[in-house]
């Protein structure tokens, strides 16, 4: 394979300092591409979701956490305030779905397809985690409540901005390039991009954990800690074992 396991999804970029290095680069990228059937690419991404030992136990987490909030949502009357834990809901979902596809991706057509479809589980993400803050802040107001009174809402509006300012990050890193001078740059980018989509996770996921101890789930939705606990551990250990740390590609700089 011409690509590598550890180059970053937007295809590798180096730390050449010759821009005729940098286009032989791109055009080796693109025959790569080129030189691989769909077939053989969606067979690949397939691989990362369902196949591989650490992808379904990081699937059987997040899949049956889904599952699980969604009974206890749906086991009450639909009012308007369910649209906030169901979006939410839906979108850690996506969240957990759009990292694990890209966990890791190796040739460069799976790099542009799965980063292309990340992308975009990434964005229906936002949207559904945005739907969810426009939910509890609007019933907030109706209802005279105070805002980001406990530790849920602080944590959740923590990972809302966040996560907003990483969706935006990607989009731009992947499809507008050159708002950062130049796609060798955008490429350049991307680890931050991968971190702050972990640290999000992490916010998303203990956001949850707090929310068993709010006064709605102990009066209506009865979720269990221990339960919700046990899954974002199964799915937090799925995913952390496929983390290849040399794709962060930190290094430091010498004078």
């Amino acid at each position: 394979m011409s690509t590598r396991e550890q180059d970053p999804l937007l295809l590798s970029s180096g730390r050449q300092s010759a821009d005729s290095a940098l286009d032989m680069n791109d055009n080796q990228s693109v025959q790569s591409i080129n030189s691989e059937s769909p077939d053989e690419v969606v067979v690949g991404l397939r691989k990362n979701l369902y196949t591989t030992a650490s992808s379904i136990f990081a699937q059987v987490g997040a899949i049956t956490f889904f599952l699980y909030i969604f009974y206890h949502i749906m086991r009450h009357d639909i009012i308007f305030f369910t649209g906030h834990p169901a979006l939410n809901n839906f979108g850690f979902l996506l969240l957990a779905q759009s990292i694990i596809l890209v966990q890791p991706t190796s040739t460069a057509a799976e790099k542009a397809l799965g980063a292309t479809v990340h992308g975009i589980f990434n964005i229906i993400g936002a949207a559904s985690f945005f739907g969810s803050f426009g939910i509890i802040f609007l019933n907030k107001a109706a209802h005279n409540g105070v805002h980001f009174a406990s530790p849920h809402a602080v944590f959740g509006l923590i990972t809302y901005m966040i996560l907003m300012c990483n969706v935006l990050l990607g989009i731009t890193q992947f499809w507008m390039p050159h708002i950062y001078g130049s796609p060798t740059r955008a490429k350049s980018l991307y680890k931050y991009h991968r971190v702050i989509g972990y640290v999000a996770l992490v916010f998303g996921y203990l956001t949850v954990c707090l929310a068993t101890i709010t006064d709605y789930n102990r009066n209506v939705l009865s979720l269990r800690f221990p339960v919700i606990l046990g899954l974002v551990l199964i799915t937090s250990l799925g995913l952390a074992v496929r983390i290849r740390p040399q794709k962060f590609q930190f290094k430091s700089r010498r004078s």
